[in-house]
């Protein structure tokens, strides 16, 4: 993989940017650098951003457009995670032999939880009022804040949300780590998830090749009672 990423692309005037990472969002849009403190866990500094949960922003003088391959940039957040990720419905007694498949299913939920929310912050073009650094810190939570600021900047906002494929059979952990992790290798569906011009509320095109659906790896760690998604790195493969 050579740093591909999903991200929303924003067609406009020329936006200057150290990265250029690709598609969908929570603390402040701006100033919303945090830092998450995790129980005991230790504080989390400045991650090298090697994933765009939202297309590539291919920052040239004429666009950024939603696309699914790019070289991700470094930023910072953090959060204090709400203990109330898991959903509240209940779930059906399972007959896996898995001992894990509880935890994975609440780790999925996480995941998609931070799909959800970053697919508002995107719509409003602001992470403030979303629920994104209860399910994200560190590059991912970064990732967001990066977007939105070139969102801003060109004058567009998201359309529509991403669709998520995972199961429980793509989730791997490692729960006697010290801090406790976990991957999802995810099918990633951006079909439906666009870049419209906030004021003509006109859709942008797509950059011409873009993979509407591609494997997408994301890393999560357990920070107290909370899990977090840390990266979120789409690969240039099909699925």
């Amino acid at each position: 993989m050579h740093g591909n990423h999903t991200r929303l692309a924003l067609h406009d005037h020329t936006i200057t940017q150290r990265d250029t990472p690709q598609v969908t969002g929570t603390a402040n849009e701006e100033n919303g650098e945090g830092s998450m403190t995790r129980g005991t866990a230790p504080t989390r500094g400045v991650l090298r951003s090697r994933n765009r949960l939202i297309g590539v922003l291919a920052i040239s003088c004429a666009a950024l457009a939603l696309s699914a391959c790019s070289d991700g940039g470094s930023d910072k957040g953090g959060a204090k995670p709400s203990a109330s990720a898991t959903p509240t419905k209940s779930v059906a007694p399972s007959t896996s032999s898995d001992p894990d498949e509880p935890t994975k299913k609440e780790i999925l939920a996480v995941y998609n939880h931070f799909r959800q929310e970053q697919a508002r912050a995107y719509a409003m073009g602001t992470i403030e009022g979303t629920k994104v650094q209860q399910y994200a810190t560190a590059e991912a939570f970064g990732s967001v804040k990066v977007d939105l600021m070139s969102l801003k900047k060109a004058g567009n906002v998201g359309k529509g949300a991403p669709v998520t494929h995972a199961g429980v059979e793509d989730v791997t952990v490692n729960l006697a780590a010290k801090i406790p992790k976990a991957k999802i290798k995810d099918c990633l569906d951006v079909t439906n998830w666009t870049v419209v011009n906030r004021k003509t509320g006109k859709t942008l095109p797509s950059p011409k090749g873009q993979l509407k659906r591609y494997v997408n790896d994301v890393s999560l760690e357990k920070w107290g009672k909370q899990w977090l998604v840390l990266t979120d790195t789409a690969q240039s493969r099909a699925c």
